[in-house]
């Protein structure tokens, strides 16, 4: 894995965060970002859309992220590529992981031919919880590995919070409900301080 020295973000600086439903929920994690970056003067901007998967967000990025001229993407998308093609989704088109893995390294070419530089990667948070859990089963791993990858390849911070969570549920052994989930998939107060916590220290802003 590669390290990075120093923080990532600097004072008047905009950042998109470009995800899912996760990313898109008005009481999430976006919006603690900015509550905590505000004070540096950084711009924090939600780029997130219910059901997202890499494909479609390949489609939206020039309007959502290039078109905004920001100087950093964090990019928070995998859940639904690890589902889609299985469960309620089964009549969709899978996303295999190698091309998750490649939407990603995409994503992040093309906003660097636009000139933009600082990027951030967050895999698909480990696991799902609950009736989702029953669902759909322990199905994200290949898929945290291939955020992994793409991280390393295009030279990409990476938010290591699927090992966050997964430490996590280890401390509740035997746990079948709702720890870090409302329903499942979307995140409970204590999953969204567990997610910008590990996003503020994988970007050296640990505050």
């Amino acid at each position: 894995m590669i390290t990075h020295d120093g923080p990532w973000l600097n004072a008047g600086e905009k950042l998109i965060c470009f995800g899912d439903s996760i990313t898109a929920d008005q009481k999430g994690y976006v919006g603690m970002l900015r509550e905590k970056l505000s004070a540096q003067q950084i711009a924090v901007v939600n780029a997130g859309r219910g059901g997202d998967k890499t494909p479609w967000a390949l489609t939206r990025l020039e309007q959502d992220v290039i078109a905004q001229k920001p100087q950093a993407v964090s990019i928070f998308l995998g859940t639904n590529d690890s589902a889609i093609g299985r469960g309620r989704w089964a009549d969709e088109p899978t996303v295999p992981p190698e091309a998750y893995k490649t939407n990603l390294k995409w994503i992040v070419y093309l906003c660097r031919q636009a000139g933009i530089r600082k990027f951030s990667i967050t895999p698909p948070l480990c696991r799902f919880e609950g009736e989702a859990w029953l669902e759909y089963g322990d199905i994200m791993a290949p898929y945290r590995l291939a955020a992994r990858e793409a991280a390393d390849e295009m030279r990409t911070r990476f938010v290591a919070a699927d090992s966050v969570f997964a430490d996590e549920w280890a401390r509740h052994p035997g746990h079948t409900g709702l720890l870090l989930t409302t329903d499942g998939v979307h995140l409970a107060r204590k999953g969204n301080d567990l997610l910008v916590e590990a996003m503020l220290k994988a970007w050296g802003m640990a505050l």
